[in-house]
């Protein structure tokens, strides 16, 4: 008798563990943190009454327009989405920026978030200094998240370079410098919007986000892979006014959350 009870809290001793290294049959989705959902401001007095300006251990910020309501609305339609950051600045940095956003219910992004990966769970690939910084370091998913399965899982990222296979990045879409208003003056300089159109797109990116995922992650209910049709939506679905008033639409009358498992 004694010998099948050690017996059996050994099994039930284990079960955590594989429970643990289980892929999870939600879907997850990666943000980037450095010209993705923040921007980094080089001149903060310019900035004076912005509210959504943020002083992080001595540097600004700026999360990009719509960023809350977008993970708020993807959320609210698709419980069975998981919201993970991850950025090469330091954990500090990464994690305060996380914890001064708000969702309508008060809760912050850090605290919402499934997963927070900083600088410190960069994959070294190359200690070549001449190389660029996506290719001495990457952001392996494998590694850090192995309960994400690659086909459930899109990393969002303006350097889809970062991106390990088998797990699949798109790109963010933002390309400029943050710029309250259009400036014609400043067309054809680094980092700056060569038209009122390219700075709108800019500004507005959250809403194409929220438009893709949110048709990426519908077609992926009948057959898992999100990755695959996030890079399809991607592709087909470019930068227009089409598919940023339907992010603008979802924002103003998210649905009933879709069937699927609540976390």
């Amino acid at each position: 008798m004694k010998l099948w009870l050690a017996i059996l809290i050994l099994i039930l001793s284990f079960q955590p563990q594989a429970q643990a290294t289980t892929p999870q049959s939600g879907f997850d989705i990666v943000f980037d943190i450095d010209w993705t959902t923040f921007y980094s401001i080089k001149n903060p007095n310019d900035h004076q009454g912005d509210k959504q300006i943020r002083v992080v251990e001595d540097k600004a910020y700026r999360h990009t327009d719509f960023l809350p309501e977008m993970i708020e609305t993807l959320m609210q339609r698709h419980p069975d989405v998981r919201i993970s950051f991850f950025s090469g600045g330091t954990k500090s940095r990464n994690e305060t920026l996380l914890s001064q956003v708000h969702l309508s219910d008060g809760r912050s992004l850090l605290q919402i978030a499934h997963r927070v990966f900083s600088k410190d769970h960069l994959q070294v690939v190359s200690q070549d200094e001449t190389l660029s910084f996506p290719s001495r370091f990457k952001k392996n998913l494998s590694l850090v998240m192995p309960e994400a399965a690659p086909t459930r899982t899109i990393l969002i990222d303006d350097q889809t370079d970062f991106a390990v296979k088998p797990h699949k990045a798109v790109s963010s879409l933002g390309i400029f410098d943050y710029f309250k208003n259009y400036d014609s003056s400043m067309a054809g300089k680094p980092y700056a919007p060569a038209s009122f159109e390219a700075w709108s797109m800019e500004r507005n990116k959250a809403l194409l986000w929220l438009a893709m995922l949110d048709t990426a992650l519908e077609n992926a209910r009948a057959h898992g892979d999100l990755a695959s049709e996030a890079q399809i939506q991607w592709n087909q679905r470019p930068q227009n006014r089409f598919t940023l008033e339907k992010g603008r639409t979802l924002i103003a009358r998210p649905k009933a959350p879709a069937c699927g498992r609540v976390f």
